[in-house]
């Protein structure tokens, strides 16, 4: 009884890791193309509101990408201690 519940814990980490990469690459991906927005708005529009607001994007996008991806190495790291036995087999 006591190993299905590691195994449940284990695939649950697992799952909120793959999760997370997954969110945190969306992320990644709009913080990008609002930087290249924001590039292109500065030569060929200049208007200070689209600027900011592409810049805003670009810069909550790339916070919660680094986030993201911190969490989903934590995640990562707390099933490489828990469930990895490579390290113990020697």
């Amino acid at each position: 009884m006591d190993k299905k519940k590691v195994l449940d814990e284990g695939r649950q980490l697992k799952r909120l890791n793959a999760e997370t990469r997954r969110q945190s690459h969306m992320y990644k991906w709009f913080a990008f193309i609002a930087a290249l927005d924001c590039i292109l708005v500065i030569f060929y529009d200049q208007d200070m509101r689209n600027i900011l607001f592409s810049a805003a994007v670009c810069i909550v996008c790339t916070f919660l990408w680094i986030k993201g991806r911190n969490r989903a190495r934590k995640y990562r790291r707390e099933w490489n201690e828990k469930y990895n036995n490579k390290d113990k087999m020697f």
